[in-house]
Order: C-alpha cells, then sequence, then structure tokens
C-alpha cells in the first residue's frame, strides 16, 4: 500500500458477486425484507478468495481502524436506539422525552457515520480485489488486486518472471559442424 518495505503480513477476505446480482438491487424497494433478501443472494453466489497480503504496521493499523471505527459505529447504532426505547417506554415525562430524542438521532448519525465509513473510506485504505471465476484448467481463482502501491506489483511480476523461468525448457544446444 505504501511502496514501503513489508513488516507484517495481514490476511484479507476478498469477494466478488456476478454482475447479475446487482439486478436484485430492486429488492431494496420492499424494505427490511429486499435488502436482506439481496445480501443473502450476494453473500451465497460471490466469487470469494483469501489470503494474506505484506503490509507495513503503520498501513495494517490504519486499515484496521477503517474497518474498526465502521463497524463499531453500526453495532452502536441498534444499541441508541434501544437505549432510547427503553427511555421512551419507562416514564413520560419530558426529560425521558428529550433523552429519547437524543438517543435516537444518535443512532442515526451512528448509522450514516458507519455506512460512510465502510462504503467510501475502508475501500479507499485497504486493498481491494477483483475475484475471477475459476478459469477451465485451471484450479485456483485469479484475485487482481486493486489499490496497491506500483512498486508492490513490479515485486509481484519479476516474483511470476522468475517462476515462469523456471519451467521454460532449456533451449536445443546447436550442432556444431563435424560433430556428428
Amino acid at each position: 500500500m505504501t511502496g514501503r518495505p513489508a513488516e507484517t503480513w495481514k490476511k484479507f477476505k476478498f469477494a466478488t458477486p456476478p454482475d447479475w446480482v446487482y439486478a436484485l438491487l430492486v429488492l431494496v424497494c420492499l424494505g427490511g425484507i429486499g435488502i436482506l433478501a439481496f445480501a443473502i443472494v450476494t453473500a451465497v453466489v460471490s466469487q470469494r478468495a483469501s489470503g494474506y497480503l505484506p503490509q507495513t504496521r503503520s498501513s495494517s493499523r490504519t486499515a484496521a481502524l477503517a474497518f474498526g471505527i465502521p463497524v463499531g459505529l453500526l453495532i452502536a447504532c441498534p444499541v441508541a436506539w434501544a437505549i432510547a426505547a427503553i427511555f421512551g417506554f419507562s416514564s413520560g415525562d419530558s426529560s425521558a422525552a428529550t433523552i429519547t430524542g437524543v438517543f435516537f438521532w444518535l443512532g442515526l448519525l451512528f448509522l450514516a457515520v458507519g455506512l460512510l465509513g465502510r462504503l467510501l473510506v475502508t475501500p479507499l485504505v485497504s486493498p481491494r480485489a477483483k475475484v475471477w471465476p475459476i478459469a477451465p484448467g485451471q484450479t485456483d481463482r485469479i484475485v487482481e488486486l486493486r489499490n496497491v502501491h506500483p512498486a508492490f506489483v513490479v515485486a509481484v511480476q519479476r516474483q511470476q518472471q522468475a517462476r515462469a523461468a523456471q519451467y521454460t525448457p532449456a533451449p536445443p544446444s546447436p550442432i556444431l559442424p563435424g560433430s556428428k
């Protein structure tokens, strides 16, 4: 991610749904059931791959924060709404109504910021990938990494070329005149 030498390895999981899955976004119009159906279908039919990628400690920490903070906010959202419901149903005085309103809007803020962080910020600071289906005659999926430093790309290409050079046959020895 940074172009500096790696200090640690971090495991990443990548998933790529087929293009036709996005036609199911129409189900979102049905509300919660549609969103749940879209999420289930997407999870079931996605091409998946996981593996370890080299990172510096600072980029690993940044990627962990970019993932953890939005997820924490998304978890805090229903907690804030539960607190709002407890105060809303417990008593009818004006201070309980104020607390209910504050926790409801706080939960809505947590939801909005968590979704923005998860959908916009996390992909910018973490490696992304497209997982291709298994090609005929192959035993593994091809994973196309994105959002990585050009120096990483060059290093991977050199490694692939060195590996391919091991499997190329040696050129035939030239036949010298009079050697028969």
